[in-house]
């Protein structure tokens, strides 16, 4: 029993492992996002969280060096997604910012989530609904 149990929980986190993959390719199609590397979204989303933040400071809230971060930059640049703006009163200092591009990409995690949910509603009577939210919770 305990076996079977087991083999149907791992079989739901396939399903849920599954759903989300296809969800977040459905996204990434939409928003031009294939041509990003895993961590490369991870940088854009650290970007797009900070206000105003430097190459330098970047490097250090990543914990990798700042050639390591310039060279990531330059090729987010380089794929649209990444800005450099000089600082008014000190021109040795440059900003990186989201550009429009990257800032649609960055809203591709919590998209993926929304269409999960969709389709999760589609397909779920109300009661089930409320079971499977009953059930996570006790997680």
């Amino acid at each position: 029993m305990f076996f079977l149990d087991r083999e149907a929980i791992y079989e739901v986190i396939r399903k849920f492992s599954l759903l989300g993959r296809e969800c977040s390719h459905e996204i990434s199609e939409k928003l031009g996002a294939f041509e990003l590397q895993d961590n490369q979204l991870y940088y854009l989303k650290m970007i797009g969280r900070a206000m105003d933040i430097t190459c330098g400071e970047l490097a250090g809230q990543l914990n990798i060096t700042k050639p390591s971060v310039t060279a990531i930059i330059n090729k987010l640049i380089e794929l649209g997604v990444v800005e450099k703006s000089r600082c008014i009163r000190d021109k040795r200092i440059h900003y990186i910012k989201l550009t429009e591009k990257g800032r649609n990409i960055t809203r591709l995690e919590y998209l993926s989530h929304q269409r999960m949910v969709d389709r999760i509603l589609e397909v779920l009577s109300e009661e089930e609904i409320h079971t499977l939210i009953r059930l996570t919770k006790k997680l």
